[in-house]
């Protein structure tokens, strides 16, 4: 009977033409995802869960992978079964999380199911990263004076960063070309004042920001410069010239004295640091007093100044004041610098014309009056090496604007003139005007007797 019946299950089965098995798989609904396919970002060091729900899922199985850029697809999970243990990647239902996001981690996460065909989600990681930035070229660049020079920087973020320029912590110097958001400046006609470091920056508000410094140096020939273009000495004195040298590569220095250098036994050539360079000569005698010149060359050229050693005095300077005290007369002071006893002295002197501009003819100047003196005649004394001098000069008129200069003169020679110097002296009164204006003569005995004979009548009379 059994086997009749399992004949006649086979005979039904061969006729019918009906596979049970498939008719079942047939019946069963068909797996539909209920997760949507969605866009996530998260900062790097992160972590996130890719959702992957589906209905209807029955005996088929859910797979995870990651679409790599150049096509190729990585699997990550079949069913409960982690194929790359290294990622970080853990499953909880039917969601994935990912933890310690790196760069190399974003892209396109599929889930999938072998359906016929086969169904699948798609997720889209935006990983988020701080800004960096790197400079193209050289830490220090060196450019010649006049030449225009690019600086460029290569920055790297997500979201792209923003570019700011600096010069040495402070705002750019005017002649540098840029706008913000440029990866490149340009420094044009470059010179001196266009040195220094300068830092491209990048923030996009990932973590903080990130810079990248150029140093730029120019090279440009000597340039140089005194401290001093007249330098004043005396006999027996320690003297000491000074040149100001500037110079990219740093220039070599030599001094020089009509043409000739100098005798390195007397005179000594030093610097401090790369500017400074000096001269010193001890015991200074009379053959030593002349011209010197400071050299400066490099191979970009050549540059030089001249300094003048001299015994003579230093120009006058007239100290006394402009308004007189006396109405014929006028003391003019003054004082120099000499290392040397003044012997004489020049004065010169003359009514002041003025000057108005409605005038339309011009008033001649007066002649000079000049006149030579020992300067034993009013010496004011010696304090260190500033002497001062006084003359007065007489036969004046009352209330006059004058003008004067003066020149002194050493053993060494006539010093320069000293400023033109105005001065005037004190009005004289009038007879019988007294110094408040009011009448002089008897006026004021007369006044006094009225008063006292009102007095005396008033006394009288009680």
């Amino acid at each position: 009977m059994f086997a009749g019946s399992q004949v006649a299950y086979v005979d039904h089965y061969q006729y019918t033409g009906v596979d049970y098995e498939e008719e079942e798989s047939r019946n069963e609904a068909t797996p539909v995802f209920t997760a949507k396919g969605q866009r996530f970002s998260v900062e790097i060091g992160g972590e996130i869960t890719f959702p992957c729900q589906v209905e209807n899922q029955g005996k088929y199985v859910l797979m995870f992978k990651q679409a790599l850029p150049d096509g190729e697809q990585l699997m990550l999970f079949v069913g409960n079964l982690t194929l790359k243990p290294s990622m970080r990647l853990s499953k909880v239902g039917n969601s994935f999380t990912l933890s310690g996001v790196r760069r190399s981690h974003a892209g396109r996460y599929v889930c999938r199911i072998e359906t016929s065909p086969a169904i699948e989600v798609t997720h889209t990681l935006d990983v988020q990263y701080p800004a960096s930035v790197r400079r193209v070229g050289e830490t220090v660049r060196q450019v010649l004076k006049g030449s225009t020079v690019t600086l460029e920087c290569v920055t790297d973020g997500n979201p792209p960063a923003a570019i700011t320029w600096s010069h040495q912590r402070a705002h750019l110097p005017p002649g540098v070309q840029s706008s913000k958001g440029q990866s490149t400046i340009t420094l044009e006609n470059v010179d001196k004042h266009l040195e220094g470091t300068y830092t491209c920056t990048a923030s996009n508000g990932v973590g903080g920001p990130s810079s990248a410094s150029t140093t730029i140096q120019v090279e440009y020939p000597p340039e140089v410069y005194t401290e001093q273009a007249i330098v004043h000495t005396g006999e027996g004195d320690l003297a000491q010239l000074v040149c100001l040298v500037q110079g990219r590569p740093a220039p070599v220095v030599t001094w020089t004295k009509g043409g000739r250098a100098v005798d390195p036994q007397r005179h000594i050539a030093s610097h401090n640091g790369r500017r400074h360079h000096s001269l010193t000569i001890s015991g200074v005698t009379s053959e030593d007093f002349g011209d010197y010149t400071c050299t400066a060359e490099s191979t970009l050229g050549k540059n030089n100044a001249t300094i003048m050693l001299t015994g003579l005095p230093r120009t006058p300077r007239i100290t006394s004041s402009p308004a007189g005290g006396e109405k014929t007369s006028y003391t003019l002071t003054w004082e120099t610098e000499t290392f040397t006893p003044i012997l004489m002295y020049r004065l010169e002197y003359r009514e002041r014309v003025e000057e108005h501009r409605e005038n339309t003819v011009r008033q001649p100047a007066r002649p000079w009056n000049i006149r030579l003196f020992s300067d034993k005649s009013s010496p004011r004394g010696l304090a260190g090496n500033v002497q001062h001098m006084s003359h007065a000069i007489e036969e004046l008129q009352p209330a006059m604007d004058y003008e004067a200069t003066v020149a002194v003169e050493n053993k060494f020679g006539w010093s320069n003139e000293s400023d033109v110097f105005h001065f005037y002296t004190r009005k004289e009164m009038a007879v019988g005007q007294s110094t408040s204006g009011g009448q002089r003569g008897t006026s004021a005995p007369v006044n006094l007797l009225l008063l006292l004979l009102l007095v005396f009548l008033s006394g009288h009379h009680s």
